[in-house]
């Protein structure tokens, strides 16, 4: 008998993006860690400058990696 491979449940592109623009670069890790891991460590060192463009920068950075990791991971489990 053959065994099947469990299916992952695919992830919400919605509550990716509403992690991401309230809390940023920490709401980038229900997208993907790795990307969370380097957007938080780059928002450390951005928000220490107390520049505001490259803070907003790193906010919206954190949303579009977000939807694209989403967008990525549920491309890979449903082919």
């Amino acid at each position: 008998m053959m065994q099947q491979k469990p299916i992952l449940p695919l992830k919400s592109l919605a509550a990716a993006l509403l992690f991401s623009v309230f809390l940023g670069p920490v709401g980038l890790l229900y997208a993907t860690t790795v990307g969370g891991v380097v957007m938080i460590i780059l928002g450390c060192i951005v928000v220490s400058s107390w520049l505001p463009v490259p803070i907003i920068l790193v906010w919206l950075g954190s949303c579009i990696w977000s939807v694209v990791a989403v967008n990525q991971y549920n491309k890979r489990r449903t082919s």
